[in-house]
């Protein structure tokens, strides 16, 4: 059976070191037909790292492992291409980071066949790594993996050093045992270039629900790629506009377009499902029978209840209506409600200290965990809130956030147990 590998679209402009794409033989036999053609043949067992896949020519860039060497060898719709397994797959499924195995090449110097090199392993949309170049360390999860020299690191089909790979990108990693042998970014980061950033400095940003910062002078946010809702108040000023973030590509914000007409006023309803809960607000008692009146911007919110610590976070204002719910704790006098409440921490624990093990060719989507801000503040997300605690009840999308809410239900330690 042959298999028809194709030729169409160009998919890298990368130039190799070496070509063997035959047209040199062919015009050789044109001059001395009857002269013997010698066959090429791959070394037995060498592993190749492809660098490049340019359907148009039909050709496929191959990087040596333990050299920057670069050959290029054509291909042909004869040319066999198989899976780990042996199984028969089309060129498309050949990509920039893969290791490969080849066989013999034909009397033109074209390859016969391409194998998914066997006794390597891939793990792909791996979240949770970090990268030591100094010493040619990749950790994934929480084991360890050396790297050499000429490690090959790809994005967008093209070779990059391993030093621009940072936190919160997406990689996929080819290894051959401890040893890592490619690797690829599958989703990159961009820089967010803040200007006109005075009226909004000591307010915060935030992107979609996930990223939040202070505003700094001219600040610069590297985030993962992708399109998110940027937010930005201080003050009684506010907008939220979508911005797109391009991998490697630096997106200029100028803030200036999101002072609008101000000072800005959101209608927030505060639903405090505790009786006899009092709602303080920028240290001022508030009546939360009605919806509250509050300037775009930062504002400090705490609730106090009998029997409970206080509780306090950071309220940032940034649309004109929100809804912010505060739940009841679920409390008993003989302690049954509280052992079981521990029971399910106890397996969420265990599960989340499962899911960091997890390494050597398993997919690990893991996230790191999040730290505290200077000023005592987090993320929702770092403190696995859900964001129904907090939601734009205008847009139906989630806007307005409480930095770091979380529920009364961990947030409101009883002090009378």
């Amino acid at each position: 059976m042959l298999l028809s590998a194709g030729c169409g679209s160009d998919k890298s402009d990368r130039i190799s070191m070496d070509q063997y794409p035959g047209a040199a033989r062919e015009k050789q036999d044109e001059e001395d037909p009857d002269e013997e053609i010698e066959v090429s043949r791959a070394t037995d067992g060498e592993i190749y790292v492809i660098t490049s896949v340019n359907t148009q020519e039909c050709l496929i860039g191959l990087g040596k492992i333990d050299s920057p060497r670069t050959v290029q060898y054509g291909y042909t719709d004869a040319t066999q291409i198989f899976d780990h397994y042996g199984q028969f797959m089309s060129v498309s499924r050949l990509a920039p980071g893969r290791a490969v195995t080849i066989g013999e090449l034909d009397s033109e110097a074209k390859l016969t066949t391409v194998q998914l090199a066997e006794e390597t392993w891939y793990q792909e949309n791996i979240t949770r790594f970090s990268v030591d170049a100094t010493v040619g360390m990749l950790t994934v999860g929480d084991t360890k993996y050396r790297f050499e020299r000429y490690l090959r690191v790809f994005s967008d089909d093209r070779e990059i050093s391993i030093t621009q790979v940072k936190e919160g990108d997406t990689i996929s990693v080819q290894g051959l045992d401890k040893r890592i042998l490619a690797v690829t970014v599958t989703q990159g980061h961009g820089t967010i270039a803040l200007t006109n950033t005075q009226l909004f400095e000591g307010g915060w940003i935030s992107l979609g629900t996930k990223i939040y910062a202070k505003v700094t002078p001219n600040m610069m946010l590297e985030v993962p790629e992708g399109e998110y809702e940027l937010s930005v108040a201080n003050d009684g000023y506010g907008d939220s506009k979508p911005v797109v973030v391009e991998r490697s590509q630096v997106t200029t914000v100028d803030l200036e377009e999101f002072k609008g007409a101000g000072p800005k006023l959101c209608q927030v309803t505060f639903e405090v499902n505790v009786e006899g809960a009092l709602l303080y607000i920028n240290g001022e008692p508030v009546d939360y029978s009605a919806p509250v009146e509050l300037r775009y911007g930062i504002h400090r919110l705490t609730v106090i209840a009998d029997g409970f610590e206080t509780w306090e976070r950071q309220l940032v204002v940034h649309s004109e209506e929100t809804t912010i719910q505060i739940g009841e704790p679920q409390l008993s006098d003989d302690g049954e409600d509280d052992a079981e409440e521990d029971d399910e921490k106890d397996d969420k624990e265990e599960k989340k200290n499962k899911d960091k093990k997890e390494t050597g060719g398993k997919k690990d989507s893991g996230t790191p965990d999040g730290d505290d801000d200077d000023d005592g503040s987090v993320t929702s997300e770092e403190k696995g809130t859900s964001y129904s605690d907090v939601k734009d009840s205008s847009t139906g999308n989630y806007g307005d956030y409480v930095d770091t809410i979380v529920d009364l239900i961990e947030s409101l330690v009883g002090l009378d147990d």
